[in-house]
């Protein structure tokens, strides 16, 4: 009896199998159709959805560059705005904010980095007014400070000095570097024929390099000096600040950095060109 609704069962499996594939066979166009129409508005979607994404990198874009570095307040620490970009998927976008923040612990002479991912707004018609970014920003615990106000100023004067501050600890590296290869080729250049005349420019140009280290080594205390009145500006009860009459202009030269720059470069060519002298006179 088993054996019979065994058999019967395998039966009409194989007979519905077999309606199945009549049914298939009869409507396949309407399959291959209905096939093609979920092709095509998947194809419709994923375009629109890539289109929006493009819209929103693009979007995105401008609002980075009119807010890239401007003073902030996030996670109740100074910072400025480093970058804005397009995260996520098509289906799920996101922003990554990414915020350099000033650390109090050390007078602000570090820095770190605080990143944020948010949604856009549903409306993205908001980013396109300095409003809405600020809005936007703000629902997500970045506050932009008042581009006129104390604060703002002094933000973008402990940016500006931290900047100095690495790059001339940087420049003394390599100004180090410099030195020490100037003054062994002095060393050999005593008692060989071929260098001796080139002593007194050699000289000259060791001249240049420590009037040069003096100057970065000045920069670089005064950049962290500077700092250091920012931090306790900084940490003045906010109802006190405003009243505080100070021209922080006066305070911090941004022109000297580049004529630091400037010199340093000039100090660079003068061990190029003493360089090339050298090897010219072994060759």
């Amino acid at each position: 009896m088993a054996q019979q609704n065994n058999g019967c069962g395998i039966g009409c499996g194989g007979l519905l199998a077999l309606v199945a594939l009549g049914f298939v066979l009869a409507y396949w166009h309407f399959f291959l159709i209905a096939a093609v129409l979920v092709a095509a508005i998947a194809a419709v979607v994923y375009a629109a959805l890539l289109h929006n994404q493009q819209q929103l990198k693009l979007l995105m874009q401008q609002v980075e560059q009119r807010f890239r570095h401007d003073p902030c307040m996030v996670q109740q620490r100074f910072g400025a705005i480093d970058s804005l970009n397009v995260a996520g998927d098509l289906y799920t976008p996101r922003i990554n904010v990414v915020c350099r923040t000033l650390d109090s612990d050390s007078n602000y002479r570090h820095s770190s980095v605080i990143s944020t991912s948010i949604n856009p707004p549903v409306e993205r018609s908001r980013l396109r007014a300095a409003s809405g970014v600020t809005t936007w920003l703000q629902s997500a615990g970045i506050s932009l400070l008042d581009d006129l106000s104390v604060e703002a100023k002094a933000v973008r004067a402990a940016m500006a000095c931290l900047k100095e501050r690495h790059w001339t600890a940087d420049a003394l590296t390599k100004l180090a570097g410099l030195t020490s290869a100037l003054v062994e080729t002095l060393e050999k250049a005593e008692g060989n024929e071929l260098l001796e005349s080139a002593i007194p420019q050699l000289q000259q140009a060791l001249t240049a390099f420590e009037a040069e280290e003096y100057k970065l080594q000045q920069a670089h205390a005064s950049a962290a000096e500077m700092l250091r009145k920012l931090n306790d500006f900084l940490s003045v009860p906010a109802s006190i600040r405003p009243i505080l009459n100070f021209d922080l202009d006066q305070l911090f030269d941004p022109q000297r950095f580049s004529d630091l720059e400037q010199s340093f470069s000039e100090v660079v060519l003068l061990n190029d060109a003493f360089r090339q002298l050298s090897e010219d006179r072994l060759a």
